[in-house]
């Protein structure tokens, strides 16, 4: 039970990271 938690825990801060460079990117004018 806490080994799946962990995971959805990496997981989530895997996307959250991932958004955070990707609302960078954006304001930065990379991607529209």
């Amino acid at each position: 039970m806490k080994k799946a938690i962990a995971r959805r825990g990496k997981s989530v801060e895997k996307y959250r990271v991932e958004t955070a460079w990707r609302n960078i990117f954006v304001q930065v004018g990379i991607l529209k």
